[in-house]
């Protein structure tokens, strides 16, 4: 049982209409602030539970640190590719659930409570697993959602055109106030220094120069805010990639 939620659960609506799930594109994740010299004991607990629990063939989960921003030391554990339909369908037994409830009211002083990260393949640019990723949070409002997501898609043409050396994963987040999350891959830190060519540069040797302000304008003004963050995740704390 969560000891405190941060924030209140917001609902965000971002389609007119229901859509049919064409692939798993459903990811869910939360963040949990643990008691400070708990660290360890927590990483040793949480492993030995997605040993037994989240194996091959099973539930997947992960777990990774947050290394900066405003949640610093806390971590974020969660699941990736399911369909919605697949958290109905989950089927969880009375040891695994009092297990994890052991884990939660032994190290876990805060949880953000759920969050619902659904992938926009077509604003993803060679999205894949990483031991490391950027994470930056978009607050923006829903017309301009569409507007950002119509960019990042024209963006994504200019990366294929250019042969952009990195990845990102584009998501809509459901269930808290955010918007739009933008996970940037990297292999280490290195993936933090400049890339070869920068969003600008390959904007204007695909589309042109007269355009590329434009695309600056629209990037800085359909959000109002946003929050990054770098994560490390923890190998033991995940499940094994399946083939």
């Amino acid at each position: 049982m969560f000891k405190q939620t941060i924030g209140t659960v917001l609902v965000l609506i971002f389609c007119s209409g229901l859509m049919a799930q064409d692939s798993p594109v459903v990811n869910s994740g939360a963040y949990s602030k643990v008691y400070r010299g708990k660290e360890a004991a927590f990483e040793k607990a949480v492993s030995a539970h997605v040993s037994k629990w989240h194996g091959e063939g099973q539930w997947n989960q992960f777990g990774s640190k947050v290394m900066s921003g405003p949640r610093s030391g806390q971590y974020f554990i969660g699941t990736t590719n399911h369909y919605w339909k697949d958290y109905d369908e989950r089927k969880s037994n009375d040891s695994h659930n009092k297990d994890w409830e052991r884990i939660f009211n032994t190290y876990v002083e805060e949880n953000s409570g759920m969050l619902y990260y659904v992938k926009v393949p077509n604003a993803s640019y060679n999205d894949r697993s990483s031991p490391m990723f950027e994470l930056t949070y978009y607050n923006l409002s829903p017309a301009a959602r569409g507007k950002k997501l119509d960019l990042i898609e024209k963006i994504k043409e200019a990366a294929e055109k250019t042969k952009y050396e990195r990845s990102w994963g584009v998501y809509q987040v459901r269930g808290g106030t955010r918007g739009l999350a933008i996970v940037g891959r990297m292999d280490g830190m290195v993936d933090m220094g400049p890339t070869k060519m920068s969003f600008f540069d390959m904007w204007e040797k695909t589309f042109g120069e007269e355009t590329a302000a434009e695309m600056a304008d629209t990037w800085n003004s359909t959000h109002w805010s946003s929050e990054e963050e770098i994560h490390v995740l923890i190998e033991s704390m995940t499940s094994p990639p399946s083939n």
